[in-house]
């Protein structure tokens, strides 16, 4: 599931999904069919928890940038225990 994640992540930021996330998320987020939990993660842009899954930072960082999170907030998030 880790690598469909980090998939994920760079298409609806960088990829094929990117325009479509844009402009509907929920159902991009529904149709991936990730557990409930991850979805909400993914909708409220809480980059802390899909980091402690295990999502790769580099796909995270396009993830809060396109979020408009600032680098600062990234890091923040990231380095939270």
């Amino acid at each position: 599931m880790l690598d469909r994640l980090n998939q994920f992540l760079v298409e609806i930021t960088r990829g094929g999904l990117a325009s479509r996330f844009a402009s509907d998320p929920d159902t991009v987020i529904a149709d991936a069919r990730f557990p409930d939990e991850m979805q909400k993660a993914i909708r409220e842009g809480d980059v802390g928890f899909l980091y402690r899954f295990g999502a790769h930072p580099m796909a995270l960082l396009y993830f809060a940038r396109a979020t408009g999170m600032s680098n600062e907030q990234y890091y923040k998030n990231i380095s939270k225990e």
